[in-house]
Protein backbone atom coordinates (compact mmCIF):
# COMPACT_ATOMS: atom_id res chain seq x y z
CA UNK A 1 0.00 0.00 0.00
CA UNK A 2 1.55 3.25 -1.30
CA UNK A 3 1.84 5.84 1.60
CA UNK A 4 0.10 9.45 0.53
CA UNK A 5 0.70 12.32 2.45
CA UNK A 6 0.70 15.85 1.40
CA UNK A 7 3.66 17.91 -0.23
CA UNK A 8 6.44 19.05 2.61
CA UNK A 9 5.93 22.56 3.34
CA UNK A 10 9.53 23.82 3.66
CA UNK A 11 9.79 26.24 6.69
CA UNK A 12 12.86 28.34 5.91
CA UNK A 13 14.11 27.55 9.65
CA UNK A 14 17.51 25.82 10.63
CA UNK A 15 15.96 22.39 10.81
CA UNK A 16 17.68 20.09 7.70
CA UNK A 17 15.29 18.52 5.08
CA UNK A 18 15.92 15.27 6.77
CA UNK A 19 14.22 16.98 10.14
CA UNK A 20 11.76 18.36 8.15
CA UNK A 21 11.03 15.02 6.55
CA UNK A 22 11.25 13.43 10.26
CA UNK A 23 8.58 15.92 11.65
CA UNK A 24 6.16 14.96 9.20
CA UNK A 25 6.21 11.69 9.10
CA UNK A 26 5.82 12.05 12.95
CA UNK A 27 2.67 14.05 12.48
CA UNK A 28 1.26 11.76 9.78
CA UNK A 29 1.80 8.61 12.47
CA UNK A 30 0.38 10.79 15.54
CA UNK A 31 -3.04 11.90 13.45
CA UNK A 32 -3.48 8.14 12.36
CA UNK A 33 -2.74 8.75 8.37
CA UNK A 34 -0.55 5.54 8.53
CA UNK A 35 -1.96 2.53 9.09
CA UNK A 36 -1.17 -0.37 10.91
CA UNK A 37 0.42 -3.11 8.78
CA UNK A 38 1.03 -0.59 5.80
CA UNK A 39 4.17 -0.65 4.30
CA UNK A 40 6.29 2.69 3.26
CA UNK A 41 8.25 2.97 -0.11
CA UNK A 42 11.44 5.41 0.15
CA UNK A 43 10.59 6.49 -3.42
CA UNK A 44 7.20 6.81 -2.96
CA UNK A 45 7.09 8.85 0.35
CA UNK A 46 9.77 10.64 -1.57
CA UNK A 47 7.60 11.43 -4.20
CA UNK A 48 4.42 12.45 -1.53
CA UNK A 49 6.60 14.65 0.26
CA UNK A 50 8.10 16.45 -2.44
CA UNK A 51 11.63 15.63 -1.87
CA UNK A 52 14.19 13.26 -2.46
CA UNK A 53 15.43 9.79 -1.56
CA UNK A 54 18.10 10.63 0.85
CA UNK A 55 16.49 12.70 3.64
CA UNK A 56 13.46 10.45 3.34
CA UNK A 57 16.22 7.31 3.92
CA UNK A 58 17.58 9.27 7.24
CA UNK A 59 13.79 10.12 8.59
CA UNK A 60 13.09 6.42 8.14
CA UNK A 61 16.21 5.20 10.18
CA UNK A 62 15.76 7.86 12.85
CA UNK A 63 11.68 6.20 12.99
CA UNK A 64 13.21 2.73 13.07
CA UNK A 65 15.80 3.34 15.87
CA UNK A 66 12.90 5.07 17.68
CA UNK A 67 10.65 1.69 17.34
CA UNK A 68 8.01 3.88 15.78
CA UNK A 69 8.74 1.98 12.72
CA UNK A 70 9.97 -1.42 11.74
CA UNK A 71 11.80 -3.13 9.05
CA UNK A 72 11.29 -6.87 7.81
CA UNK A 73 14.14 -8.96 7.00
CA UNK A 74 13.83 -8.13 3.23
CA UNK A 75 14.63 -4.50 4.49
CA UNK A 76 10.34 -3.48 3.66
CA UNK A 77 9.34 -0.43 6.25
CA UNK A 78 6.63 -0.84 7.60
CA UNK A 79 3.62 0.38 10.45
CA UNK A 80 4.04 -2.23 13.24
CA UNK A 81 0.39 -3.47 14.38
CA UNK A 82 0.65 -3.64 18.14
CA UNK A 83 -0.59 -7.02 20.29
CA UNK A 84 -2.75 -7.24 22.86
CA UNK A 85 -0.13 -6.91 25.77
CA UNK A 86 1.12 -3.67 23.49
CA UNK A 87 -1.78 -2.50 23.60
CA UNK A 88 -2.47 -3.10 27.45
CA UNK A 89 0.73 -1.38 28.80
CA UNK A 90 0.72 1.54 25.92
CA UNK A 91 -2.82 2.90 27.15
CA UNK A 92 -2.36 2.80 30.57
CA UNK A 93 0.76 4.50 30.48
CA UNK A 94 -1.35 6.95 28.38
CA UNK A 95 -3.91 7.09 31.08
CA UNK A 96 -0.86 7.71 34.01
CA UNK A 97 0.46 10.57 31.75
CA UNK A 98 -2.34 12.19 30.53
CA UNK A 99 -4.69 12.27 33.65
CA UNK A 100 -1.85 14.53 34.82
CA UNK A 101 -1.78 16.81 31.69
CA UNK A 102 -4.98 17.23 31.71
CA UNK A 103 -5.20 18.01 35.16
CA UNK A 104 -2.15 20.59 35.18
CA UNK A 105 -3.78 22.10 31.79
CA UNK A 106 -6.92 22.89 34.10
CA UNK A 107 -4.75 24.29 36.42
CA UNK A 108 -3.41 26.98 34.03
CA UNK A 109 -5.75 26.86 30.67
CA UNK A 110 -6.14 30.19 29.11
CA UNK A 111 -10.07 31.54 28.66
CA UNK A 112 -9.28 30.39 24.78
CA UNK A 113 -8.67 26.59 25.63
CA UNK A 114 -12.55 25.53 26.12
CA UNK A 115 -13.75 27.75 22.33
CA UNK A 116 -10.48 25.99 21.03
CA UNK A 117 -11.57 22.39 21.80
CA UNK A 118 -14.94 23.07 21.49
CA UNK A 119 -14.10 23.88 17.30
CA UNK A 120 -12.22 20.91 16.92
CA UNK A 121 -15.11 18.66 18.72
CA UNK A 122 -17.31 20.62 15.98
CA UNK A 123 -15.02 19.09 13.14
CA UNK A 124 -14.86 15.91 15.18
CA UNK A 125 -18.13 14.90 14.92
CA UNK A 126 -18.22 16.38 11.38
CA UNK A 127 -15.88 13.98 9.96
CA UNK A 128 -17.90 11.51 11.54
CA UNK A 129 -21.14 12.14 9.94
CA UNK A 130 -19.04 12.31 6.58
CA UNK A 131 -17.74 8.67 7.50
CA UNK A 132 -14.16 10.42 7.22
CA UNK A 133 -12.81 8.25 9.80
CA UNK A 134 -9.24 9.52 9.13
CA UNK A 135 -10.02 12.77 9.70
CA UNK A 136 -12.12 11.84 13.03
CA UNK A 137 -8.32 10.01 14.04
CA UNK A 138 -6.81 12.93 13.02
CA UNK A 139 -9.21 15.41 14.95
CA UNK A 140 -8.81 13.17 18.22
CA UNK A 141 -5.21 13.83 18.40
CA UNK A 142 -5.77 17.31 18.01
CA UNK A 143 -8.31 17.79 20.44
CA UNK A 144 -5.64 15.75 23.02
CA UNK A 145 -3.21 17.77 22.59
CA UNK A 146 -4.71 20.88 22.52
CA UNK A 147 -5.66 20.83 26.05
CA UNK A 148 -2.56 18.96 27.00
CA UNK A 149 -0.17 21.44 25.55
CA UNK A 150 -1.94 23.89 28.20
CA UNK A 151 -0.50 22.10 30.46
CA UNK A 152 3.07 23.68 29.75
CA UNK A 153 4.78 20.35 30.93
CA UNK A 154 7.57 19.94 27.79
CA UNK A 155 8.89 16.95 28.99
CA UNK A 156 5.54 14.72 29.90
CA UNK A 157 4.05 15.99 26.73
CA UNK A 158 6.88 14.67 24.86
CA UNK A 159 6.60 11.14 26.49
CA UNK A 160 2.58 11.01 26.17
CA UNK A 161 3.42 11.80 22.12
CA UNK A 162 6.04 8.83 21.84
CA UNK A 163 2.75 6.76 23.12
CA UNK A 164 0.62 8.41 21.05
CA UNK A 165 3.19 7.51 17.67
CA UNK A 166 2.63 3.67 18.60
CA UNK A 167 -1.12 4.30 19.38
CA UNK A 168 -2.33 6.30 16.72
CA UNK A 169 -2.05 4.08 13.70
CA UNK A 170 -4.28 1.21 15.86
CA UNK A 171 -6.90 3.56 16.12
CA UNK A 172 -7.97 3.56 12.17
CA UNK A 173 -8.85 -0.65 13.67
CA UNK A 174 -11.81 1.24 15.64
CA UNK A 175 -13.97 2.24 12.53
CA UNK A 176 -16.32 2.42 10.95
CA UNK A 177 -17.56 -0.21 13.89
CA UNK A 178 -16.83 2.81 16.95
CA UNK A 179 -19.20 5.46 14.52
CA UNK A 180 -22.46 3.22 15.79
CA UNK A 181 -21.93 4.05 19.68
CA UNK A 182 -20.13 7.56 19.05
CA UNK A 183 -18.93 6.97 22.57
CA UNK A 184 -15.80 9.23 21.86
CA UNK A 185 -17.30 12.00 20.76
CA UNK A 186 -19.64 11.25 24.27
CA UNK A 187 -16.45 11.19 26.37
CA UNK A 188 -14.73 14.10 24.43
CA UNK A 189 -17.83 16.19 25.20
CA UNK A 190 -17.61 15.11 29.28
CA UNK A 191 -13.92 16.36 29.23
CA UNK A 192 -15.13 19.32 27.44
CA UNK A 193 -17.61 20.35 30.25
CA UNK A 194 -14.84 19.73 33.20
CA UNK A 195 -12.89 22.33 30.77
CA UNK A 196 -15.47 24.74 30.29
CA UNK A 197 -16.61 24.24 34.16
CA UNK A 198 -13.03 24.05 35.38
CA UNK A 199 -14.01 21.15 37.15
CA UNK A 200 -10.68 19.69 38.29
CA UNK A 201 -12.55 17.03 40.27
CA UNK A 202 -13.73 15.34 37.52
CA UNK A 203 -11.29 15.67 34.49
CA UNK A 204 -8.84 13.20 35.43
CA UNK A 205 -12.02 10.93 35.45
CA UNK A 206 -13.12 11.70 32.33
CA UNK A 207 -9.62 11.87 30.34
CA UNK A 208 -9.23 7.94 31.84
CA UNK A 209 -12.81 6.80 30.50
CA UNK A 210 -12.25 7.85 27.20
CA UNK A 211 -8.70 5.96 27.47
CA UNK A 212 -9.66 2.88 28.53
CA UNK A 213 -12.92 2.92 26.50
CA UNK A 214 -10.70 3.02 23.40
CA UNK A 215 -8.46 0.40 24.53
CA UNK A 216 -11.58 -2.32 25.57
CA UNK A 217 -12.95 -1.55 21.92
CA UNK A 218 -9.32 -1.82 20.02
CA UNK A 219 -8.33 -5.06 22.48
CA UNK A 220 -11.86 -6.41 21.15
CA UNK A 221 -11.22 -5.90 17.78
CA UNK A 222 -7.31 -7.22 17.73
CA UNK A 223 -8.56 -10.60 19.82
CA UNK A 224 -11.75 -10.60 17.29
CA UNK A 225 -14.22 -11.04 19.70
Amino acid sequence: MRAKLPELQISGRGDTLGDQVYSRLREAILAGTLKPGQKLSVRALATSLNVSLTPTRDALARLIAEDVLKQGSDRTVFVPTLDIDEIDEVFNLRCLLEVKLAEQALAKAPKSLAPKLRKIQSRLVRSFDEHDYGGVVARNFEFHFTLYEAARSKITLKVAENLWLRAGPMLNLLYPEFDRTRSGVQNHAAILECVEAGDMSRIGEAIQTDILGAKAELIRVVSGR
